[in-house]
C-alpha cells in the first residue's frame, strides 16, 4: 500500500449508546494493518481515552486534545503510543480527552467558533507527521462543532441500531449529511456502508429492521449483539485482542478492508 494515502473518518449517528465509540476503536486497530492509525478523542466524555489510560497517566492539560486545538501543545508532543508497530501493523496512536471534560465541553460550545480552522490544521498536521488514517470519536450530538469535525472527514460512516425509530434516524441523517456538504462545501465522499449494531436476529423486531434497511443504498455490515464488548471494555482492550475469534472481529475486518 501506499505511504502517500491519508484519509479522516468519522462513525456517526445523532444518537448516544449506538456504539460509535466501539466501532472507531475496532476499525482504528483493523487499519494498522494498512498504515499509521491517529484516534482523536473528540467526545468530552473521554471514553475512547479510558479504553487505554484507565488510570489517567498519559492525558493531562497539557498533552491533550484541547490543547492542540488551542495551540498550547504541538500535535507531536500530544500524541501517545497506544499500540508500537510490529511486522504486520503501522502502529496505532492516540490523541485523548480527560474523562468527563468539561473543560472541553465549555470549548466545544464557544470558544470553539473563534477557530474553526484549528481540526482542519490538526487534519494538515497529521498528514504532514506521517499519519495515513485519522479517526475522530465524536459526541452524539450534530452541533457546530460537531459538523465542523464531520466536515473535515474524508469518510463518514453511520451507525444505526435495529429498533423501531432506525429508518426514521437513517433518513435525518442522510438529511443533514447533505445540507453539511452545502453549507460547508465539505468533501467527503458519498457515504457507501452502514453499520447496524446491537442486532439479534432472534429478535423479530431486529431482524424485520435489518431487512428493512437492507433496502438502503447502503452496503450493510451487521454487528451482532455480543457480551464480548462490554468484557473487552471491562479489560480495557480492543475486541481483537480481547476475544480474537469473536464474529465481530471479522466483520469489522471486512469493513476496514472496504474504507481502507
Amino acid at each position: 500500500m501506499s505511504e502517500k494515502i491519508f484519509k479522516t473518518f468519522c462513525v456517526f449517528m445523532q444518537k448516544g449508546g449506538v456504539g460509535k465509540t466501539t466501532l472507531t476503536n475496532m476499525l482504528s486497530y483493523e487499519l494498522t494493518q494498512y498504515g499509521k492509525v491517529l484516534i482523536v478523542d473528540a467526545d468530552q466524555q473521554g471514553n475512547l481515552t479510558y479504553l487505554y489510560d484507565s488510570e489517567g497517566k498519559l492525558i493531562s492539560e497539557e498533552k491533550c486534545f484541547l490543547s492542540v486545538l488551542k495551540e498550547e501543545t504541538n500535535l507531536e508532543d500530544a500524541v501517545v503510543t497506544c499500540r508500537e508497530p510490529t511486522e504486520t501493523t503501522k502502529g496505532l496512536y492516540l490523541l485523548g480527552t480527560k474523562k468527563n471534560d468539561n473543560d472541553l465541553r465549555s470549548y466545544m460550545e464557544s470558544g470553539f467558533r473563534d477557530d474553526p480552522n484549528s481540526i482542519r490544521m490538526l487534519v494538515k498536521k497529521a498528514m504532514e507527521i506521517g499519519f495515513n488514517y485519522v479517526f475522530f470519536d465524536l459526541p452524539p450530538s450534530f452541533g457546530f462543532y460537531e459538523k465542523i469535525i464531520l466536515a473535515n472527514a474524508t469518510d463518514i460512516i453511520p451507525i444505526i441500531e435495529p429498533e423501531d425509530f432506525a429508518v426514521e434516524s437513517l433518513t435525518n441523517f442522510n438529511t443533514q449529511i447533505k445540507k453539511l456538504k452545502v453549507q460547508y462545501d465539505a468533501k467527503f465522499s458519498n457515504c457507501k456502508y452502514l453499520v447496524v449494531n446491537k442486532g439479534n436476529n432472534q429478535k423479530l423486531v431486529h431482524k424485520f429492521w435489518t431487512d428493512t434497511l437492507k433496502k438502503s443504498p447502503y452496503e450493510i455490515f451487521e454487528f451482532h449483539d455480543s457480551k464480548a464488548v462490554s468484557g473487552a471494555i471491562s479489560y480495557h482492550l480492543p475486541m481483537q485482542e480481547y476475544n480474537p475469534g469473536n464474529p465481530l472481529c471479522k466483520v469489522a475486518a471486512e469493513l476496514a478492508g472496504k474504507i481502507k
